[in-house]
């Protein structure tokens, strides 16, 4: 995966009718938090929207609340509303981005990923057939 740092968010983000919807909602500050935060921590798993603690270990509702420090009913609450709405899919027990592409640009990420290749590339010290040298114990 790609070491990126960002995602990106439109600055109309709030004219959305399903985030006008949530915000309208008890709660709806909380749980329009919590919608910003499962996409930052998307952007650091990095696994095309997917949300986990580790490929084994998906993230549990009491998990999150402590992630994100939140009471437990804050996230289930959050969770139910953010599935309805079509903006997650539980996919495996792991929590998955519906728009993911949205937030983030995958043909940057694939941008960024032939960068990093190329300056790897280009540390590898080369033989004179264009091969990379290898050593033989």
């Amino acid at each position: 995966m790609a070491d990126v740092k960002w995602i990106k968010i439109a600055v109309d983000m709030f004219d959305n009718r399903k985030i006008k919807q949530i915000g309208s909602m008890p709660e709806g500050d909380s749980l329009l938090l919590m919608w910003v935060q499962l996409l930052c921590l998307a952007g650091n798993v990095n696994d095309g929207g997917f949300i986990y603690l580790t490929k084994e270990i998906p993230y549990t509702d009491e998990m999150l609340a402590t992630q994100f420090n939140k009471p437990i009913s804050t996230v289930r609450l959050a969770l139910k509303t953010f599935e309805q709405f079509g903006m997650i899919e539980i996919i495996n027990n792991m929590i998955f981005l519906s728009s993911w592409e949205k937030y983030q640009s995958t043909d940057r990420l694939a941008t960024i990923r032939e960068r990093k290749l190329k300056s790897f590339c280009l540390k590898i010290p080369w033989n004179v057939r264009g091969r990379p040298w290898t050593f033989h114990a």
